[in-house]
């Protein structure tokens, strides 16, 4: 067993409310660095939204909200309608969640959902799969915005998504995927 899943296994013992008063405190003379992310994790998974309810019960009231750089993209739409709607559902299940708009060099509008990074693992959850693994395929879209073709196979029938990683530091990692093929490759 890793030393990762012993601490894993020991705080999944705790309530949740000694969880956050371990995230409130933030003590790093009693706790490992990596302690802080498996707590978030595991309130996560509990339904809990780890940084809002310590922050709630603590008497802190987060006025602002974080920006952009705080956060992490659980999905890209076509629009920010069609992302909104996800956000709505997580929101309406106890998660914090944003829509990003940006706008293409083609003038597409696209909408980006984000939460918070110990939110990740809860709004993949809450979501339907099928949002998260049906990206655009490259071929459908202009080539000013379209993903670079499979260095295997040449297809230009290439996605890219996100996919939850093992490591809570880095809760997803990004990867293109080619239909035709099944090759997976890192952005390089």
């Amino acid at each position: 067993m890793t030393d990762f899943d012993e601490i894993r296994q020991r705080m999944d013992l705790l309530s949740d409310e000694e969880l956050l008063s371990i995230i409130r405190e933030h003590d790093e003379n009693q706790w490992r660095p990596e302690v802080f992310d498996i707590v978030r994790a595991i309130l996560s998974g509990r339904g809990r939204s780890p940084d809002k309810d310590a922050a709630e019960v603590s008497g802190f009231d987060e006025a602002e909200e974080p920006s952009e750089l705080d956060l992490v993209t659980v999905a890209t739409y076509p629009s920010s309608v069609d992302a909104e709607t996800d956000r709505l559902a997580l929101v309406t299940n106890g998660v914090e969640a944003w829509v990003v708009e940006s706008c293409s060099a083609m003038g597409v509008h696209l909408g980006t959902l984000k939460v918070r990074p110990g939110d990740l693992n809860a709004a993949v959850k809450l979501l339907d799969p099928e949002v998260l693994e049906q990206p655009v395929p490259s071929s459908d879209l202009p080539d000013e915005i379209a993903e670079p073709p499979c260095p295997k196979c040449g297809s230009r029938n290439v996605m890219e998504s996100a996919e939850i990683a093992e490591d809570p530091a880095f809760p997803q990692e990004w990867l293109y995927h080619c239909a035709s093929c099944g090759h997976k490759w890192h952005e390089s």
